[in-house]
């Protein structure tokens, strides 16, 4: 018998109520995935929160810099009409 053949008979008696272990593995493979999906979502809300605060950052960086760049402008129009 091939290993296709086998395989197929015991996807069969699984299918059939067999006590093969193929139930088993099912469970096994299915509570898995379970698992990972729900680290998946945990980690899907982490970045979400990340990518929140990274786009408050880099508008305050934004916000910073242009201030600055008014200041500085000001001071050397300043100095100009002064000298």
């Amino acid at each position: 018998m091939s290993s296709e053949d086998a395989w197929k008979t015991n996807f069969e008696g699984s299918k059939n109520g067999g006590t093969n272990g193929w139930g088993e593995y099912k469970r096994l493979v299915i509570h898995e995935l379970e698992s990972t999906n729900i680290r998946l979502e945990r980690l899907d809300k982490r970045l979400s929160k990340i990518e929140h605060r990274l786009t408050i950052l880099q508008t305050k960086a934004a916000t910073y810099a242009a201030g600055i760049a008014i200041v500085i402008s000001g001071g050397v129009s300043f100095l100009l009409k002064v000298l």
